[in-house]
């Protein structure tokens, strides 16, 4: 794998589309190496606490070479950067924004062990840690703000080329129902039984709707299980039944590929 360098173009000012002047031009920045968390990141959150006073907070383009100045277009890398992601807004206790919540809120969407986190407002302003007000900023617990002070947040995560790179995705599964063992439990291993064959036994993430295809989340039912190892678990909580619910996942490629669904 080629390791990516970035320079960022930047200034507030009205510009041609095409040329852009020479002092609105950044120098060019190496953060990271292919060798570390699977991968190149060279993200801007990360970049403004290493280069502080070099780099505007607002950028208006990106450009990323290899070292050696061959375009990243050329590279044939995959580049991995998840869609912006923004569950809570900042009421309350503060904004959540945890990755236990993302993959639920966002299912097949984000990976279970992203490599990097990165932070903004709503309106686009990195957000850069440590901070006095962020309980959590981490990849693999996603990122929290606490106290009155918070803005409201969007995350997006890093991920491994096996998530980014797959688009099997298994059909809908149902074991189970609300009314036994005080809910609705769709597990792996159990599925993995009853449907033998038909489900890939690493599966990189998982998404539970009820049988009228309403999204988990919607249904105000409490889940004490939620992910693409373990399978998915509603209880039955306060006198409120859970859903009937149905699950499915997104498997490794090869598996895909060599397998009937």
């Amino acid at each position: 794998m080629c390791s990516i360098f970035v320079h960022i173009h930047f200034c507030g000012i009205t510009v041609p589309s095409v040329i852009y002047s020479s002092e609105c031009v950044t120098r060019w920045f190496d953060s990271d190496n292919p060798n570390t968390n699977g991968g190149d990141s060279e993200l801007v959150t990360v970049l403004l606490g290493m280069y502080p006073g070099e780099i505007c907070p607002n950028p208006l383009g990106i450009e990323a070479q290899t070292l050696s100045g061959q375009p990243a277009s050329q590279t044939g890398n995959v580049f991995q950067v998840t869609p912006w992601f923004d569950r809570d807004n900042p009421g309350g206790l503060g904004d959540y924004e945890t990755l236990s919540l993302l993959l639920i809120r966002y299912p097949l969407q984000v990976c279970t062990q992203p490599i990097a986190i990165e932070v903004t407002t709503i309106s686009g302003t990195p957000v850069l840690p440590p901070g006095n007000i962020f309980q959590v900023y981490d990849p693999l617990q996603g990122f929290v703000c606490v106290n009155g002070a918070c803005q409201d947040y969007r995350v997006r995560f890093t991920c491994p080329l096996s998530f980014c790179n797959t688009t099997c995705v298994t059909r809908w599964f149902d074991s189970d129902n609300p009314n036994t063992n005080g809910g609705d439990s769709e597990l792996l291993t159990v599925l993995l039984s009853v449907y033998h064959g038909y489900i890939c036994p690493n599966p990189l993430g998982i998404e539970a709707q009820t049988i009228s295809g309403q999204p988990a989340y919607q249904t105000g039912n409490i889940f004490q299980v939620y992910n693409p190892t373990s399978g998915f678990s509603c209880v039955n909580q306060g006198g409120v039944l859970c859903a009937d619910y149905k699950v499915r996942f997104t498997c490794p490629e090869d598996w895909c590929s060599s397998e009937c669904m």
